[in-house]
């Protein structure tokens, strides 16, 4: 032992092959990982295999997954989500998208389509309107679709009001709708098939006033008013 070592000391000069080793083996680890995104990420080894879209009743599944710009083969980790659900949003019918990985090998794009409340008529021209009372799709009409009748396109407000009766209608009852009359956003009134009306007046409480109109029509009366629901009467 030297004169001043400490008792016990041991030559550093032990450990330093062993950090060199670790050093190399952890370097060389995070070289191989590199590696193997470089691979997966450049190389298609991980290709698309399949596309599907859900939520289509009235868009075009196929022109969705064309318009989406993504194909079978391509590198899952390369797939632009956020483009291919850009692409889709501009798609008929499509009010909103949404473009996911499903590893390994699938693209999942799920659409909400718009709910078409009614049918506009300005002259030879058809739109269909949502239940938000939006203009979503012009020259072209929808099956089960009620017209919109004395409204008028710029009339925010009374396509506002007459969507909102619709959407708020349940099922048995939209099916008996033959048209919806707004010339204001105050004087909605339904048209039902067979003859009867139904006057809702504005689209405020309107699930009331859907769930009064769903009554009424099973009574005697063709003319009712349900703008107060608490208190439908006959006109």
């Amino acid at each position: 032992m030297k004169e001043n070592e400490p008792a016990g000391a041991r030559p550093s000069g032990r450990r330093a092959p062993r950090r060199r080793i670790l050093l190399r083996t952890l370097v060389g680890l995070l070289v191989l990982g590199v590696l193997a995104v470089a691979v997966a990420y450049f190389v298609p080894v991980l290709g698309v295999r399949a596309i599907t879209v859900e939520g289509v009743a009235r868009a075009d599944d196929a022109a969705i997954t064309r318009a989406s710009g993504i194909r079978e083969g391509d590198n899952m980790l390369r797939v632009d989500t956020t483009a291919a659900a850009r692409n889709v949003a501009g798609q008929a019918w499509v009010e909103r998208v949404t473009v996911a990985r499903h590893w390994p090998r699938t693209i999942a794009v799920q659409v909400t389509e718009h709910d078409p409340a009614g049918v506009l008529k300005q002259g030879n021209q058809t739109q269909l309107v949502d239940t938000k009372g939006n203009i979503f799709l012009s020259g072209a009409a929808a099956e089960g679709v009620p017209e919109f009748r004395n409204i008028r396109a710029e009339d925010s407000a009374a396509l506002h009001a007459a969507a909102t009766a619709v959407g708020a209608l349940p099922p048995e009852v939209r099916a008996q709708l033959e048209a919806v009359e707004a010339p204001g956003e105050s004087s909605v009134k339904l048209l039902i098939k067979g003859g009867k009306t139904v006057f809702w007046g504005t689209a405020e409480r309107a699930a009331e006033k859907a769930e009064a109109t769903r009554i009424v029509l099973t009574r005697e009366g063709t003319a009712w008013n349900v703008s107060n629901p608490a208190m439908p009467t006959v006109r």
